[in-house]
């Protein structure tokens, strides 16, 4: 009868214990590179997992034996590569997981930062950045910090009102009485000072000043209120209308305020106490690209007078895009250009697609606000040739170009049919 060793390379459930250490290893490795917080705890299990399994092992060297033969036969037992093999590579695994075990970086097992524990992800992220680094020799970079900001005090104030404001601030009531709200309030007596600044006692009582006694004021360097705050003031009258989508609107979004293309104080414009006499000017204090087109050779008549950014656009917000007053851009166009709109039998499908296929309404230097020069407009899509000649002096090259023969490019009832003839 043959002896069998435990450990032997018959034996398939010999290397079972092993197999395991190292799935375990490999588990505990793939955490730590995903997370962090998570690795120490498989640190710790992994250590103590190892060191139940090694108290019912055998020491390095030991020999275990599954038949009376190798009890009897010592020599031929000690001789067993496989099992010494096994052994010491056990011995090895063991050392190394009550190492790590004992000697884990605490960097491991300090608590991690929740983004729940945040109020949003933004400012975890600042967090984050604001934490020094563990690594030697790291740079730490500088935590993100907003515009500083002058903490605002809760007054309690009642409302004194309008004669009392006027013993400081006739000229400016006197500047407000030739304004539109101004002659509103002071006919029907439905608003004061009062109604936008705030009840006055508490800074009637501290003498006056800027930002006396929680007087609220829409100064844009008054770092105590946000735009949101003061918008809010005047939204609580001019919500309806053009202000319906304010919420959610592109400049609500940029934190645009009211009084930064809204005067109240003073008449400057005719209609809607803009900064500005020329309510154009008001929008290019932030669209100053819109400025430059205007100036070119071919542009909407906005210069002139004729037209304002409000005729297509709604600044206080929409539910298309660009601000569009209109469901769509040609839609827009169509508005003043009603004979592009059609329906045509034979229609041109970039003009049906959208008008700025073609043109751009705030102006170039092509005739008609094209984009290009008509021949290489057409020649955008239309790449093929007709077999004419080229060159300075073919017939595509002068006057009107492709609409020498293709007219109606804007689309036909004609039965000339697509080639869009007349």
């Amino acid at each position: 009868m043959q002896s069998t060793s435990a450990h032997g390379a018959d034996d398939p459930s010999a290397t079972k214990p092993i197999a395991w250490i190292f799935l375990a290893l490999l588990c505990w490795a793939l955490l730590g590179f995903a997370q962090p917080a998570r690795a120490a705890d498989a640190v710790a299990n992994l250590a103590s997992f190892v060191q139940q399994i090694g108290a019912a092992q055998p020491q390095a060297g030991s020999v275990q034996t599954v038949s009376v033969k190798e009890s009897q036969n010592p020599h031929q037992q000690s001789q067993d590569p496989h099992q010494q093999v096994d052994t010491e590579v056990f011995a090895a695994l063991r050392a190394y997981a009550q190492r790590i075990g004992a000697d884990q970086p605490t960097t491991l097992s300090a608590p991690q930062l929740k983004v729940a524990e945040a109020g949003s992800l933004l400012e975890f992220l600042q967090q984050r950045e604001a934490q020094p680094s563990s690594k030697p020799g790291a740079t730490t970079a500088p935590a993100r910090t907003a515009a500083p900001r002058r903490e605002r005090a809760v007054i309690d104030a009642s409302y004194v009102g309008q004669k009392v404001c006027m013993t400081c601030h006739a000229s400016h009531a006197a500047e407000f009485g030739k304004t539109l709200m101004g002659r509103i309030a002071s006919t029907k007596q439905t608003m004061n000072c009062e109604t936008c600044h705030g009840p006055g006692s508490a800074h009637v009582k501290a003498g006056g000043g800027r930002g006396v006694g929680g007087i609220i004021s829409f100064r844009k360097e008054d770092l105590s209120r946000t735009s949101a705050e003061n918008n809010a003031i005047c939204l609580g009258c001019h919500e309806k209308g053009d202000r319906t989508y304010w919420s959610g609107s592109t400049h609500e979004n940029r934190d645009v305020a009211c009084t930064n293309c809204h005067t109240v104080m003073k008449n400057v414009s005719l209609k809607k106490q803009l900064k500005t006499a020329f309510e154009p000017e008001t929008c290019f204090q932030c669209h100053k690209d819109r400025r430059a087109q205007m100036a070119r050779s071919s542009h909407m008549p906005i210069r002139e007078g004729k037209i304002t950014c409000t005729n297509c656009h709604n600044p206080h917000g929409s539910f298309t895009e660009a601000l569009l007053r209109k469901n769509s851009i040609n839609d827009t166009c169509y508005g003043c250009h009603a004979e592009k709109r059609g329906p045509f039998l034979f229609e041109h499908t970039p003009v049906r697609e959208n008008c700025t296929n073609c043109h751009d309404p705030h102006g170039t230097a092509n005739e008609y606000s094209l984009k290009l020069s008509r021949q290489r407009l057409c020649m955008e899509c239309h790449t093929i040739g007709h077999g004419l000649p080229s060159g300075p002096q073919a017939v595509q090259s002068i006057g009107r170009q492709c609409q020498n023969c293709h007219t109606a490019i804007h689309g036909t009832n004609s039965p000339s049919g697509a080639l869009l003839h007349r």
